[in-house]
């Protein structure tokens, strides 16, 4: 499956080579000012991020061309943006390709969660190799599932998703939340996360992502279902079930739903719509499902 790669450069021909080295394997994205790859983060969803301003001599004047990025701290300050956003691009995997290997670009990189250094001018073979290496070991399919129902977690819900979207799959986005209310606590049982994960995988076919969330509750895209009435139909069937089959726990059902198209073509903008439209179910007393618009 491709992967997005989003490139950072002021260097025009180091992005035309590496475009040329992997836009056979991967989708290839190019930003070369801070504002723009921070766009592109919020639209792309990328999978991993090639870093390579042009750097300068720490004893020169450092270049400043409007915007761009010109030193190794000017790199590591947007690193350092990224990772304190808070936002599900917050972690992605970086490269560094700069030709000043030093002990504190070393150092700096490994602060702000650089996975590889690559030396400048490169050798295409061994960026092709860190390429691959850093896409394998990141990839959803390497991270531990949930141990309670044996689900991805949503980092790996939400990789996959965006992938089938940038492949120009369709359907409907559902977050999907439990609630437990009683005076000892909030949360839903392991029991009760298992008998809703059982649910909502037999209504579901293999090509649906499923992935459990932290605050008690699942993400759940289903392809192909995109009109408004069989996804509204389609979600309170969901939820009539788990109040019917959930024993001796008193649990509220809260969705909200979004289709691509219509809400958002990328995975940023739908799950904004979707988490919306969940705000809309939940202060509509609940056990319901809701769009935020349509």
């Amino acid at each position: 499956m491709k992967k997005n790669i989003m490139i950072i450069s002021d260097s025009g021909n180091f992005y035309y080579i590496t475009e040329a080295i992997f836009r056979q394997r991967h989708r290839i994205h190019s930003a070369q000012t801070e504002s723009e790859a921070l766009a592109l983060l919020r639209s792309v969803s990328p999978n991993l991020i090639i870093l390579t301003p042009a750097l300068k001599d720490e004893a020169q004047k450092p270049q400043v061309i409007g915007a761009r990025m010109s030193r190794p701290r000017d790199s590591f300050r947007f690193l350092e943006k990224v990772r304190k956003s808070g936002e599900r691009y917050a972690d992605t995997p970086t490269i560094l390709a700069t030709p000043v290997v030093t002990a504190d670009i070393i150092s700096r990189a490994g602060k702000f969660g650089v996975s590889e250094i690559v030396k400048l001018p490169f050798d295409p073979l061994v960026l092709c190799d860190k390429v691959e290496e850093v896409l394998l070991k990141f990839s959803p399919s390497r991270e531990h599932p949930d141990p309670v129902t044996g689900l991805p977690k949503k980092y790996a819900g939400e990789q996959s998703i965006a992938e089938l979207l940038d492949e120009g799959k369709k359907g409907a986005l559902m977050l999907i939340d439990l609630d437990h209310y009683s005076f000892a606590s909030t949360s839903v049982s392991d029991k009760t996360l298992i008998t809703c994960r059982d649910i909502i995988k037999d209504e579901t076919g293999a090509d649906a992502v499923l992935a459990v969330l932290k605050s008690g509750g699942f993400l759940l895209f289903v392809p192909e279902l995109r009109e408004k009435e069989k996804v509204q139909e389609y979600s309170e069937r969901l939820i009539r079930k788990i109040l019917e089959r959930v024993d001796g726990e008193k649990v509220f059902v809260s969705v909200g739903l979004a289709v691509s198209e219509r809400h958002g073509k990328n995975y940023e903008d739908l799950y904004l719509a979707c988490d919306k439209g969940l705000g809309e179910a939940r202060t509509h007393g609940k056990n319901i499902a809701r769009f935020y618009s349509w």
